[in-house]
């Protein structure tokens, strides 16, 4: 039957059928209708249903049913796995607008499922109304997403966010090495943590404490008392360290001897220190326990063998002066009784051993002489002084100063540094040795020329140089004995070896040392770099 024919036959019968509006029809106030609209929320008769009201085909009507329900059950899926979503992420700052986007889509998806009822049960005011609440929502849903665009914008990418990803992956990996570093180093040296909540009274113990104090793995950490492990003294010591902490904040650190699980007694070293809440009351103490077992008795081995030998240096210094001071006996009365002796009484012959046995007993003399200055230099303290390296070059050079003139020498000197802190008699000597041995080695027919600089070298130290233009000394040759008493290397009336001996000894005294550069026949090179 036809929509026209069908339509036809409802009038007939009485029947509301589809019909134009006419605005003949004298309209009701705005506040009836409104009431009529509400009291009439599902009232049906003002229309027929949908398949009634125009002229529809099966294909059309169902077509348009299937689509509005379609809809509908996507509408009503998507909220739900929203929610389903939503429960997992409360906390985020979009939840209120998921929850929006929740209610538009199902009040969108509930006006399909009418529009699709509609072609059976005509309630037009509740779908209305329906479609009224839902432009509410989405204008509501529009405005909160303005409100949140900015944020939303802020986001950074998936790209981004994977780029962070593989960075805390990296930084993860690295924390996750250096803990196994720190770690292994703990378990190496042998240092644990501890500490003691003051309010609970409780204690925690790091597992390298445990493992110092040997105690077994399946100890109970309630159980420990680390006191208990100490002896009586001791813990008097470490309980009043502990008080002072709480009522002082006062720091301790402290080396003892501790009997472990297993009675095996160690050397330990324990610290500790307050710490404070925001309102500067001790709220806990912690600290370390470190074995220092290995080292404190290497360290007890060593103080026994530097007092051992302080003590043998002692003996042999004494030795040495008691030998030095009877051979000087026996020298000054070999010298007193050769004095006494006249030699215009003996003959040839023993006129000539006497003389040899005179520079024997002279040549004694003198060298108890140099040896006794050598110790005193070696076991003397001399105060130092900031000294004035022009100041004391003239010194000497007035000292030398007929030397100079009779070799018709010339001195020339640049002192960069112009001061030193060094004992005064020991600088004095050093130059006049540097000095009196290269006019005393120069060339024959030349004019000594010396030259004195100073200046500070790689290691901020600063060096005394002193060059000259004399015979010069084959290093190769001598360079092994170039220091050593009594060591010459030239045939020379006046040479003794005893003067750059002397230089050596007096600037080691001091933690410096001595260098020289050398050729024969080209000169020499003396540097004294002092320990500043």
């Amino acid at each position: 039957m036809k929509s026209s024919e069908f339509l036809k036959t409802q009038a007939q019968n009485g029947i509301t059928v589809c019909s134009p509006v006419t605005n003949s029809v004298e309209q009701a106030s705005i506040s009836k209708q409104f009431a009529e609209f509400f009291t009439g929320l599902l009232d049906t008769g003002d229309w027929p249903p949908r398949w009634y009201c125009g002229n529809w085909s099966d294909f059309h009507g169902w077509l348009y049913i299937l689509s509005d329900v379609g809809i509908w059950a996507a509408y009503f899926a998507i909220p739900l796995m929203l929610l389903k979503i939503t429960s997992k992420i409360i906390g985020t700052p979009f939840y209120k607008i998921i929850l929006l986007f929740v209610a538009f889509i199902m009040l969108c998806g509930l006006t399909h499922l009418i529009d699709a009822a509609i072609f059976w049960w005509p309630v037009y005011r509740l779908s209305a109304l329906l479609r009224f609440v839902t432009a509410i929502i989405s204008i509501l849903t529009v405005y909160s997403l303005y409100k949140k665009l900015p944020l939303i914008l802020s986001l950074r990418t998936l790209r981004e966010l994977e780029t962070e990803v593989a960075k805390r992956h990296r930084i993860e990996e690295k924390l996750s090495s250096s803990e196994f570093l720190l770690s292994e180093a703990v378990r190496i040296s042998r240092v644990g943590g501890w500490e003691t909540d003051l309010s609970t009274t409780r204690s925690s113990w790091s597992k390298t404490v445990l493992d110092i104090i040997e105690l077994p793995s399946d100890h109970s950490d309630d159980n420990i008392n680390i006191l208990d492990y100490f002896q009586e003294d001791e813990k008097v010591r470490l309980a009043d360290a502990f008080m002072s902490s709480i009522s002082d904040g006062a720091k301790w650190d402290m080396e003892l001897m501790m009997t472990t699980y297993h009675s095996k007694v160690i050397w330990v070293r324990t610290s500790g220190e307050p710490v404070y809440d925001r309102n500067g009351k001790v709220v806990k103490i912690r600290g370390i326990l470190m074995d220092i077992d290995k080292y404190k008795l290497t360290e007890l081995a060593l103080n026994k063998s530097l007092e051992i030998t302080t003590k043998n240096n002692g003996q042999l210094k004494n030795f040495t002066h008691i030998l030095s001071h009877n051979i000087r006996n026996h020298a000054s009365n070999l010298q007193l009784l050769s004095s006494l002796i006249v030699t215009e009484n003996l003959d040839e012959e023993n006129a000539e051993l006497f003389g040899m046995i005179q520079n024997v007993s002279t040549g004694l003399d003198a060298t108890l002489d140099d040896l006794s200055q050598a110790l005193k230099i070696k076991e003397s303290i001399v105060d130092s002084e900031i000294l004035n390296f022009a100041t004391t070059a003239e010194k000497v050079l007035n000292v030398l100063e007929s030397d100079i003139h009779v070799n018709q020498g010339r001195i020339e000197y640049f002192f960069e540094e112009e001061h030193i802190m060094f004992p005064r008699i020991y600088l004095e000597s050093i130059l006049i040795n540097l000095i009196s041995n290269a006019i005393k080695y120069r060339k024959p027919n030349v004019s000594p020329v010396i030259r004195l600089s100073t200046y500070k070298d790689q290691n901020a130290n600063t060096v005394l140089e002193c060059t000259d233009n004399g015979l010069g000394i084959d290093l190769s040759l001598h360079g092994h004995k170039m220091f050593g008493l009594y060591k010459t290397f030239h045939d020379h009336k006046d040479a003794h070896g005893v003067g750059l001996f002397l230089v050596k000894t007096q600037i080691e005294s001091q933690g410096g040392h001595i260098k020289v550069e050398s050729a024969l026949g080209e000169g020499s090179t003396f540097k004294i770099i002092f320990n500043d």
